[in-house]
């Protein structure tokens, strides 16, 4: 089979093509939020079955990252978001044609798998093939269309619901699940040197670890803490996350990549994501029901409330991609954070007449925050990876930030609930808002600990220089 080298021209058409079909299963993985109240009543469900829906979705999103990192690593990265095309528009399917509330939870489960392959894609590619300024770029704009196509999604959901039903906003996904494979086809395909063998024994305890973890809170909301039948997951999570540890630590090629994980430039920025999303997914998840349960407005409404986060998280980490090269990591990661609790205390004061500007405003601070981060975290996390890893351990940060997010999304979930059953459900979201601000100070805790510097991004002896020139990217086969 003839090879030809892969040239500037080649990289950057491929990357900005996986910008555009992220920028479409983004969108589609956006659009449930609003529709999930309405979801519930088509099935005559309380709010608390939307742990359920949330649960698969968060199965699928985290489950499968692993499995998708090592096919990325060992078939090439085209072949993992052909795959989420495809699982996106099975899954919108699904969904709008479901006949029981739990074909439905599959849909989503599928719908997660989508997002799954999709959301390091861009991360994975900008650190394969580029350098210096720009990789920041790259994974600025990555991170920017991503989180465009979240911006839109909800004010299109809400829309679609309001005017026609929630299950035409499925099946508009799959019609953009078509489109994102359409533009994922035209992405070169890089030879692979060296297929790594399949880690089934890593696989099997990542899936039964996030199955444990994850059904912490759905058992709590059906039965409550006092009943305890949330502990023998708790005690699943515990054993499979000791067995994974000892497996991957024995794998020559370990599904995930333990030793990687135990370097500063990866566990660091790793955990103040995590404290930082979880705080992040829970407020969207408690302003849905908030403002459609509590305040009595529409999903349209919602949706643009939820705009407003993801325009703020869009346009700041696009800014942030491009301005990164000439600051510390721990000036844009400290201003990001500083941002997000700016965002999280106004809800700390938020009532049942709370105008839809103050909500607004709130929204987008939060989104700013997270936003202007997050090319920084994860400029450091692929920092020092290993080339021929770099699917791997891309994967493995985006399935512990998702963790997170979930996490954040079910117990914002459980908690409105608990609140909406105790009376107190108006101060759902103030009350959780100092929870996350709890959060939000361990993540501070582990900010002197972010390197000043970022290997590939900035120079080691000029990190404020605006004369540097990246140097020319390297190159690689494709068939």
């Amino acid at each position: 089979m003839n090879t030809v080298e892969i040239e500037d021209n080649s990289v950057n058409r491929g990357f900005y093509f996986i910008c555009f079909g992220a920028f479409f299963i983004m969108l589609s993985l956006a659009t449930h939020l609003p529709a999930y109240p309405h979801m519930l009543q088509e099935f005559n469900l309380t709010p608390g079955y939307a742990v359920w829906m949330q649960l698969g979705l968060a199965v699928g999103l985290t489950g499968f990252q692993p499995l998708l990192g090592w096919i990325g690593d060992s078939f090439g990265l085209k072949l993992v978001i052909i795959i989420g095309g495809i699982f996106m528009v099975i899954g919108s399917l699904l969904v709008a044609l479901s006949f029981s509330f739990w074909v439905l939870v599959l849909g989503l489960f599928f719908k997660g798998i989508s997002g799954a392959a999709i959301a390091p894609s861009g991360v994975a590619y900008a650190g394969k093939f580029m350098k210096g300024t720009q990789r920041g770029k790259g994974i600025g704009t990555f991170m920017a269309f991503s989180t465009i196509g979240a911006l839109f999604g909800p004010v299109i959901s809400g829309s679609i619901v309001d005017t026609i039903n929630w299950q035409g906003s499925f099946v508009f996904t799959s019609i953009l699940g078509v489109i994102a494979i359409l533009l994922f086809s035209f992405v070169p395909q890089v030879k692979i040197e060296k297929r790594q063998k399949l880690d089934v024994a890593g696989l099997f305890f990542v899936i039964v670890l996030l199955v444990g973890l994850l059904t912490i809170p759905t058992f709590i909301n059906g039965f409550g803490v006092q009943s305890g039948m949330w502990i023998p997951s708790l005690i699943i999570f515990i054993i499979a996350l000791i067995s994974l540890v000892f497996v991957e630590k024995k794998k020559a090629e370990p599904l995930l990549d333990i030793e990687y994980v135990g370097n500063r430039n990866f566990w660091v920025p790793t955990t103040i994501a995590v404290f930082i999303f979880l705080g992040y997914s829970g407020v969207m998840y408690l302003l849905t029901f908030f403002v459609q349960n509590v305040q009595g407005k529409s999903a349209t409404v919602v949706g643009f409330l939820q705009m407003a986060i993801f325009l703020g998280t869009s346009l700041a980490a696009y800014f942030s991609g491009r301005v990164l090269k000439y600051f510390s990591a721990r000036v844009i990661i400290g201003t990001g954070i500083s941002m997000f609790s700016i965002g999280i205390i106004m809800l700390s004061f938020v009532h049942i007449e709370t105008t839809f500007s103050y909500l607004f405003i709130s929204m987008s601070l939060i989104g700013i925050g997270s936003g202007f981060q997050t090319p920084a975290i994860k400029g450091i996390v692929v920092s020092k990876a290993a080339t021929e890893r770099i699917n791997v351990v891309t994967f493995t940060n985006t399935v512990i930030e998702n963790i997170a997010q979930r996490m954040g999304a079910s117990f914002a979930l459980v908690a409105f609930n608990i609140f909406s059953v105790s009376g107190n459900n108006v101060q759902a979201m103030a009350k959780t808002s100092w929870v996350i601000m709890g959060l939000i100070v361990i993540a501070l805790l582990f900010l002197p600990l972010i390197p000043r510097t970022i290997p590939g991004i900035h120079k080691d002896d000029e990190l404020l220089s605006k004369s540097a020139v990246p140097p020319p990217l390297e190159k690689e086969e494709i068939r």
